[in-house]
């Protein structure tokens, strides 16, 4: 009879040796996994750390630059002058560059394009820009910076915007002639208005013709 208790506990300390040696490989991974787990949450503070830091120098960055736009409109100081060297080509890049001096404390006056144009048929159709009839109030706020950007402009360029508003206005109507002028809309004085007078009273606008233009010559 052979005795097979010694082959037995050879394979029982194989296994034994199998299983430890899987035990310890399971170890080192889940040590491995442990490391990596821990170092992880470090790295992603790190990372929201910067982040935040990043973002809030924008954000000064920004609100700077908002705030010194319309405070280097004349009369400016110093100061403000050189911040604008710093922050002037981000709000350029942006296109928040607007010195609009948040309308005080001496708001000047509105600018008004005045129009009549002849159509093939001889009608005559005429009109003013900007004006409470255009909707909606983007689209008149539209028409409104087209007829500041022509009043507040040098001579020889008020020579070129007018000549491309009477262009469209005669592709617009049909028109074979049109005739442009400018209004200048001053603003009443609080001693007037407690007087009784308007905003709107008629010696308060100022119209200066801007040309006469055939279709021809706008070819």
């Amino acid at each position: 009879m052979i005795d097979t208790k010694p082959a037995a506990l050879v394979r029982r300390k194989r296994r034994s040796g199998n299983e430890t040696k899987r035990d310890t490989d399971n170890i080192s991974v889940e040590v491995a996994v442990d490391a990596q787990e821990s170092s992880t949450p470090v790295k992603r503070s790190i990372a929201k750390k910067v982040g935040f830091f990043l973002l809030n120098c924008w954000l000064i960055v920004h609100l700077t630059g908002i705030v010194t736009a319309p405070a280097t409109v004349g009369p400016s100081s110093q100061t403000a002058r050189n911040v604008w060297e710093v922050v002037g080509p981000y709000l350029q890049l942006l296109y928040l560059n607007h010195g609009f001096h948040f309308f005080a404390p001496q708001p000047g006056s509105s600018n008004l394009v005045s129009w009549a144009v002849t159509t093939k048929s001889g009608e005559t159709v005429s009109g003013r820009f900007p004006n409470f009839d255009i909707k909606p109030r983007l689209l008149y706020h539209r028409h409104f910076m087209l007829s500041e950007f022509l009043g507040n402009n040098s001579p020889e360029m008020q020579a070129v915007i007018v000549k491309g508003f009477a262009r469209n206005l005669c592709r617009e109507y049909d028109g074979v002639q049109v005739s442009l002028s400018t209004v200048r809309h001053e603003l009443s004085t609080m001693e007037r208005v407690r007087a009784g007078g308007k905003l709107t009273d008629g010696d308060l606008y100022e119209e200066q013709p801007l040309g006469t233009f055939t279709w021809e010559e706008l070819q």
